[in-house]
């Protein structure tokens, strides 16, 4: 999807809509399966795994949000909105992620709960958002949370500022950069003598690694906005960030 190839506004809004219709007929036709994290399989999962990452119930409830900014004008720019942790944090310090975190007794569900999680990180001012719908958990098994992604869109998320001590910058991650498969690579993450193969994404200098690129590799792969990219192609977090 090159800047000549990128969807217009309806188109995407269209696509995305579709994604989260997908993704409730898959609960409805597999619970069991879509509850343990089947559906960010790279091929949906029919079954429970012998041996899932986590089971229901078994981690903390937590949900990001996923938003794709979809300006109206047809010269600027998709995007999709992340940030990068501070580097002080004591869990994954420096990454880069999706705005979310727990669910807490207030929130009503995992949507209160992302829209919640992105106006305390970076400002988001949730009246100019449109949700599209939750998607099925997916397990981050090394922290001990079941995480849902809540879809959304937006034509201007006004303006943003990350919270100090929390979020060391707000990144707008074109989507054309994205689907672009020259900033696709697999990291490969050495750690006490197992490797952790996954997918991620360079652009401009950052990286884009872990769950946070799971979720994007598999969201544009439903989208049908993935293109052919070198999966031989390798990069080690460690050479971007600190891994803790």
């Amino acid at each position: 999807m090159g800047r000549g190839a990128t969807p217009g506004r309806d188109d995407a809004v269209a696509a995305l809509r579709a994604v989260v219709a997908d993704a409730a007929d898959y609960r409805r036709r597999h619970p069991r399966a879509a509850e343990v994290g089947g559906w960010w399989q790279q091929e949906p999962a029919v079954e429970v795994p012998a041996r899932p990452a986590m089971r229901p119930g078994e981690g903390r409830d937590a949900a990001v949000l996923m938003l794709f900014c979809l300006p109206e004008a047809p010269d600027e720019e998709p995007y999709l909105l992340v940030t990068q942790r501070a580097a002080g944090l004591s869990a994954h310090p420096g990454q880069v992620a999706l705005p979310g975190g727990a669910l807490e007794p207030e929130d009503s569900g995992p949507v209160a709960a992302a829209l919640r999680e992105a106006g305390e990180e970076v400002g988001l001012d949730p009246a100019g958002i449109e949700v599209l719908g939750p998607l099925p958990p997916a397990p981050v098994p090394v922290s001990g949370f079941m995480v849902i992604p809540v879809l959304a869109t937006t034509t201007d998320p006004g303006p943003m500022t990350p919270e100090a001590g929390e979020v060391d910058r707000v990144i707008r991650v074109p989507l054309s950069a994205l689907v672009d498969p020259v900033n696709r690579s697999t990291s490969l993450l050495h750690r006490r003598g197992t490797t952790f193969r996954g997918p991620a994404f360079v652009v401009d200098g950052t990286l884009i690694w872990g769950f946070t690129a799971i979720l994007v590799d598999r969201m544009l792969a439903r989208l049908g906005w993935e293109r052919p990219w070198d999966a031989r192609r390798t990069v080690d977090p460690q050479d971007f960030q600190i891994i803790d």
